[in-house]
């Protein structure tokens, strides 16, 4: 799919009261200690790569990235989305190991890529001290 339609169909994504972009990732590496790898190219924008805790009928990890940048006090915006069956274990390898960078058709954004981006923007169980 062309990088346009790569894009979170509910954007802007409200951050929780008080939090900006930086605020609000700190909460989702402790939410997400082993399953989460970010950076931040710049001031105000995230690159993540979140594997999600499903594995494939085939036994491979589902990871989902995307741009995170802050468009507001209070919103951010998802860009460049991507998915890949990875075929590495999240839980030995920090470098994916191969896969498939998609999605390439509406099926694969619906099945696999925003399930992915819809787990990794679920609130935190119980309370995140910072």
């Amino acid at each position: 799919m062309p990088p346009e339609r790569r894009v979170y169909p509910k954007n802007p994504v409200t951050l929780p009261e008080g939090m900006d972009i930086h605020k609000w990732m700190e909460t989702k590496k402790q939410q997400f200690p082993n399953r989460l790898r970010s950076y931040s190219p710049y001031s105000n924008a995230y690159k993540i790569l979140f594997y999600r805790k499903v594995y494939t009928p085939i036994g491979s990890f589902i990871s989902c990235g995307a741009y995170f940048r802050q468009i507001n006090q209070n919103a951010i915006e998802i860009i460049e989305m991507v998915s890949n069956v990875n075929y590495a274990d999240y839980e030995k390898s920090i470098i994916p190991r191969g896969g498939d960078l998609g999605p390439m058709n509406e099926k694969e954004m619906k099945e696999i890529l925003l399930p992915c981006m819809e787990e990794f923007l679920e609130p935190a169980q119980g309370k995140i001290h910072l």
